[in-house]
């Protein structure tokens, strides 16, 4: 049984020590600065809360690193000694934090991988993109399956990771800003609310479903009639700039990911 350890209990780190260890595949150890986020884990059997960081990655296989960009290199300083022997491997989800960068921190020839999930993880409905250094591509079929049980996984060259990571890394909040504003429309029109919400959180969650085997154009095409309300909604949404919106927010936020890597 493969030993895991999470550093960073927060929401993506949280998520997927829980599907861990509802698997019961995996011995699991949890550490974070927060003790509180520990206390939440003690109910599963296979999940060791850990004193340190250090102790965390002496006890562990898998190193997975969850926490803030700013904070990844003072964990990589202080897991090192542990590193480097027992062919123990440390995986990254902070956004920007590039390979060479955790590498530098290592001892030399630590497996490293890179990881970008989104916070849809926590339904087990995530998607995620995954790189890796060439001794870490000898795990990689292992963080992909531990990832797996979160959502989709999918293996990316390390330089469309900031690309990636604006897309779907901070996809959830756009999706959540377009159906607020749906909601709003709705009650502008007279709508109730909450039937408002039950409305677009029914829409959002069935146009998902038709995107897994249809282009988004065949979804469009299939709505819209020439001369009909979705076709008077897109020239009003046009004019309005949406699409041109959804360009300048993706490129801010991959810049922005570039940024945080330094």
């Amino acid at each position: 049984m493969r030993r895991v350890g999470v550093i960073g209990a927060g929401k993506i780190g949280g998520s997927l020590l829980s599907r861990l260890a509802e698997s019961g595949d995996f011995e699991l150890a949890v550490s974070d600065v927060h003790p509180e986020q520990v206390e939440r884990f003690r109910r599963y059997d296979r999940v060791r809360p850990a004193s340190s960081n250090l102790e965390l990655a002496e006890a562990s296989e898998i190193v997975i690193v969850a926490v803030k960009p700013w904070d990844v290199a003072g964990v990589l300083e202080e897991i090192s000694p542990a590193m480097g022997s027992g062919g123990r491997s440390v995986t990254s989800v902070a956004a920007g934090v590039e390979i060479r960068t955790i590498e530098s921190h290592l001892p030399e020839g630590t497996p490293v991988l890179r990881v970008m999930p989104n916070v849809c993880a926590s339904v087990g409905l995530g998607a995620a993109v995954i790189t890796a250094n060439e001794p870490g591509r000898r795990v990689l079929p292992e963080v992909m399956d531990i990832f797996g049980r979160v959502g989709e996984v999918m293996e990316l060259p390390e330089r469309l990771f900031d690309a990636a990571t604006a897309l779907h890394g901070s996809g959830p909040a756009y999706v959540a800003l377009f159906a607020d504003a749906l909601i709003q429309a709705g009650v502008r029109e007279g709508l109730p609310r909450e039937v408002a919400r039950r409305l677009v959180v029914g829409t959002l969650a069935g146009t998902a479903v038709l995107l897994k085997d249809r282009s988004a154009h065949q979804v469009r095409d299939e709505v819209m009639t020439p001369g009909g309300t979705t076709a008077a909604a897109f020239v009003a949404m046009e004019k309005a700039g949406f699409v041109g919106a959804v360009y300048d927010g993706v490129n801010a936020a991959t810049r922005r990911a570039r940024e945080l890597g330094g």
